[in-house]
């Protein structure tokens, strides 16, 4: 196993500076486990936890916080040194408790019935005041139950997006998997590495020429003027403490069902007679459209309706291990009076029309447009502002975790707690047989406007 090193610094993006990024992303798989010797399990996964972890020193670092007293701009750093406090280190804890998997699968993604401990930790957004708290980047909690377990992995979005943590769960998964079989543990070598060192992608584009894509290329033609004052879901105004704002939050998120059916309905209805669209563009096309009339009935020239589609990886965040095969997420407006009058089809069509591979060069421009910090408060206006009517799609239907194996088979139940920011829908597999489970936050008004659109409720079901 990797030895974790004595002094090490991590430069991470500006974007990780931003206070919309202090969030934790949170992965949940329950388990059947019969014929399961507790005691053996519990501690083949508590040593298979720390050896998947001994791969990537910078998840047992602290995050220092600086702010530029010039700009005002922040800028983070993880910092591994030798007097790492133990409260710092990734956390494991487990709990029995008196919920059955059975029950969590009937309650299918209401998290009001799942067990509380899954539920105590990690706010969303931490408080001004507390930036500077060392709170673990990696946090683990188990829960036992009479018919199986539940497993919550949780890692500080500045230094992981959703597939470094998907590579994570899985090295954990083949760790434990090899011991609770009394196989030889082989201890596998990383696949990609999960450390997101900002110098590190420099060194490795140095010999590139930047090339701004038409994301730059939009950003730079931001009116700063247009700017908001805070970012993200929480804000750091809101007199709330951060779990309660959370759980307020979380009563906000919805959960629709589209199954295989119902896509391919969407396919033979939506779809142009001169052209093959692919299903999941069609999807993006009719949620947000239907969205958009949801959140704005009355069509308007003026009102600017966006989507943002993530793929893999948060969009521009340079990521050494995505060079080369990323796709580029799309970042589209339009104005309200167009969505209000666009076919499926057609505007499915435009959005294929925004993905394209992305290339070293474009990750280049896009790190020196973070850099500057003229362009990177532009650049909040355009990604990160909650007041916007944006629509923003984390796809992670094809991670891999869905299916990550511990010993127990494949959970029966996994899922990610969605980001709670306005508008963010993260996109789940719905199953073997294919479909989506979408779990949607949306403003009240919204989400009863949805609940009573025929066109939206013709392919997907509310679930709650």
């Amino acid at each position: 196993m990797s030895a974790i090193p004595d002094n090490a610094v991590y430069e991470l993006t500006p974007m990780d500076g931003n206070p919309s990024s202090r969030a934790n992303l949170q992965f949940v798989l329950f388990y059947k486990t019969a014929g399961c010797q507790r005691n053996a399990a519990s501690a083949q996964l508590r040593a298979a936890y720390y050896q998947a972890l001994s791969h990537y020193p910078i998840l047992y670092g602290r995050l220092e916080r600086t702010a530029d007293e010039r700009t005002g701009c922040a800028s983070v750093q993880v910092v591994v040194a030798k007097e790492t406090r133990a409260e710092c280190m990734p956390s494991y804890s487990e709990y029995a408790v008196s919920e059955r998997i059975s029950n969590i699968q009937a309650a299918d993604y209401n998290w009001a019935a799942w067990p509380a401990q899954l539920l105590s930790i990690c706010p969303v957004r931490r408080p001004a005041a507390d930036s500077q708290k060392d709170d673990p980047l990696v946090q683990c909690v188990v829960t036992w139950h009479a018919d199986g377990l539940g497993l919550l992995i949780s890692v500080d979005h500045s230094i992981a997006d959703g597939v470094g943590i998907d590579i994570l769960l899985n090295q954990w998964a083949g760790a434990a998997r090899a011991a609770i079989s009394s196989a030889q543990d082989p201890d596998p070598k990383p696949e990609l590495p999960v450390d997101f060192d900002h110098a590190a992608l420099y060194a490795e584009l140095r010999h590139e020429q930047p090339q701004a894509d038409w994301f730059v290329r939009h950003v730079d033609s931001v009116d700063l003027a247009q700017a908001p004052g805070e970012t993200g879901a929480i804000m750091d105004s809101d007199p709330r403490s951060p779990r309660d704002v959370e759980l307020a939050l979380r009563a906000n998120v919805h959960a629709l069902r589209v199954t295989p059916a119902a896509l391919e309905r969407l396919y033979a209805d939506t779809c142009p007679a001169d052209a093959h669209v692919p299903v999941i563009r069609l999807a993006y096309a009719l949620m947000w459209q239907r969205y958009t009339v949801a959140a704005a009935p009355a069509p308007s020239a003026d009102s600017q309706c966006f989507l943002n589609v993530i793929h893999s990886a948060r969009h521009l965040v340079g990521r050494p291990h995505y060079i080369g095969n990323a796709v580029c997420p799309v970042y589209m407006q339009q104005t309200s009076a167009q969505l209000h009058a666009a076919a499926t089809g057609q505007l499915a069509q435009t959005i294929g029309r925004r993905m394209h591979a992305v290339t070293a060069p474009q990750w280049l421009a896009a790190l020196q447009m973070l850099q500057d910090p003229q362009a990177y408060a532009k650049f909040l206006t355009v990604f990160a502002n909650p007041h916007a009517r944006q629509l923003t799609v984390s796809n992670i239907s094809r991670l891999r975790f869905f299916a990550a194996d511990f010993g127990f088979g494949p959970p029966v139940h996994a899922t990610v707690y969605p980001m709670l920011i306005p508008g963010f829908a993260t996109w789940l597999p719905l199953g073997a047989s294919g479909g989506l489970h979408i779990l949607w936050s949306m403003p009240a008004q919204v989400a009863e406007r949805l609940r009573n659109d025929k066109v939206l409720t013709r392919y997907a079901d509310f679930l709650f």
